[in-house]
């Protein structure tokens, strides 16, 4: 079994340029006091009770005045108060120069990556409207005789099949891709001036950035365009649903987080658990549920791909407003009127939920989130505080958490955890099978036996969800529907 890689947390990159910044923000104090030294120890050479008592005794003045002078001098003190403040300075350029020179790669990538959507798109639109003309009356003859719907769709799984080993074979596909789609929208209207056009129209009437400059941005035409018809709930109102409350086991870990088993897992509904702390208060674990349809089309079942896109888009979704009622529900049923605490988990889109839950400022602040646990779940670019702690399984060769086209931020607040499923998949896996979320609870329990430093730091912070104690719990579960 393949092992973990952890970046982030308090043993991360990004904590050691703090330190290293701190480090040379105490050596300029140092140098700063060294430098005082040096000058109270050369002023005594000059004091007048030294220069009488040189009339009694010349050469011991001189002996004791070339002392002070060698011990404030550069080769004393002063000498050690400039390497000091030398090695300051050189550490504060290092890090800054390190950091820019991140800037400049990341820029020169994300560059590369819209120049080669965009040029992808203005000769792909043309091709992919030539082919749509063309095919059509093909496709309805076929969809229209025996056997010629089931033939379809074989071709299409098989087709998709393909796909899906190729990007199992080459996970980087999938954020260059990602990175670049701002221009791959952009080149879609160059290519085809008339969907530029319409792309343009719709967007303006939406409020949406075009030409879009970032992948936020081409989500967002994306959304323009198909509203109405895809993508879209904005009529929609949800209806939620609570089971009995029951009695649970808390979680020990964070494989019991991530299990689809596990005591928090509420299957295909958002389960709440209450969690009875020593000193009277609660903390609520939620599990939010992933994908469960990928039709387009806003239906029922929210759990779809309009949900999807919106989240990436980073609006708000019927899930969100769900998930903040069902914990208030939860609340108001255990009497629990104290200031909230909750940790939000997740798999897939439901990971996406539970860190875009965290990113807004106000279902943040009513929920009382202090820390998300993701797993499988495309997040790196969601704007999430750094009091709210952070936890995220990854597969390197999952392409949902590698849509973003981004990594996960590395702070002291958030922790990754990164784990390739070759050994276990093989030569001939698939990168949907590396969605799978019985993989990713293995990948939690290897994170629960791991001694890693940022790993033990996020546990001992996150003891009052995970403490170990195993104790009772109010769990109630809730469907949702949107109507």
């Amino acid at each position: 079994m393949s092992g973990i890689e952890v970046s982030g947390g308090v043993a991360g990159l990004s904590v050691a340029l703090i330190e290293l910044e701190e480090s040379a923000e105490r050596l300029r104090g140092i140098g700063t006091q060294l430098a005082e030294i040096a000058v109270s120890v050369a002023g005594a050479a000059t004091e007048p009770a030294m220069v009488l008592a040189g009339v009694l005794a010349p050469r011991e003045l001189v002996a004791v005045e070339c002392s002070l002078l060698g011990c404030s001098g550069a080769t004393g003190v002063t000498g050690v108060a400039a390497d000091v403040v030398a090695t300051s300075l050189a550490t504060t350029a290092a890090v800054r120069s390190y950091r820019a020179g991140e800037d400049a790669a990341e820029a020169l990538t994300d560059g590369i990556a819209t120049a080669a959507g965009r040029w992808i798109g203005r000769r792909a639109g043309p091709v992919l409207l030539g082919a749509g003309v063309a095919i059509a009356p093909v496709a309805t003859v076929v969809l229209s005789v025996p056997g010629g719907r089931d033939a379809a769709v074989a071709v299409g799984l098989g087709l998709g099949r393909e796909v899906d080993e190729i990007l199992y074979d080459h996970p980087w596909l999938v954020p260059a891709v990602a990175d670049g789609l701002d221009g791959l929208v952009l080149g879609l209207g160059e290519g085809v001036p008339a969907l530029g056009v319409w792309m343009a129209w719709r967007s303006g009437r939406a409020g949406a950035t075009y030409p879009p400059r970032t992948q936020e941005e081409a989500l967002a035409v994306v959304l323009a365009t198909t509203q109405g018809v895809l993508l879209d709930e904005s009529g929609a109102d949800i209806r939620l649903s609570a089971h009995e409350p029951e009695a649970g086991v808390a979680p020990r870990g964070v494989g019991d987080l991530v299990a689809g088993d596990g005591p928090t897992s509420g299957g295909s509904r958002v389960r709440v658990s209450g969690i009875p702390q020593p000193d009277g208060s609660w903390t609520w674990v939620v599990d939010v549920p992933g994908t469960q349809t990928f039709d387009p089309r806003a239906g029922s079942n929210p759990y779809d791909m309009t949900s999807n896109i919106l989240l990436a888009a980073g609006q708000r979704t019927r899930t969100m407003r769900a998930v903040v009622q069902a914990v208030e529900d939860a609340r108001r049923r255990t009497g629990d009127t104290g200031p909230p605490r909750v940790m939000v988990t997740g798999h897939s889109q439901g990971g996406l939920t539970a860190a875009a839950l965290a990113a807004d400022p106000a279902f943040r602040a009513r929920l009382g989130i202090t820390h998300v646990v993701t797993s499988a779940a495309p997040v790196a670019r969601l704007d999430i505080p750094p009091d709210v702690s952070v936890l995220s399984l990854e597969h390197t060769q999952d392409l949902v958490p590698a849509a973003e086209g981004a990594d996960n931020p590395d702070r002291e607040s958030w922790v990754t955890v990164e784990r390739s499923v070759v050994d276990e998949l093989g030569s001939d896996g698939r990168a949907t099978q590396a969605h799978d979320n019985g993989l990713y609870a293995d990948t939690a329990r290897m994170v629960d036996a791991s001694d890693d430093r940022s790993i033990a730091a996020w546990r001992d912070g996150a003891t009052a969800y995970v403490g170990g104690f195993g104790g009772p719990t109010v769990t109630i579960d809730y469907d949702i529907e949107r109507r």
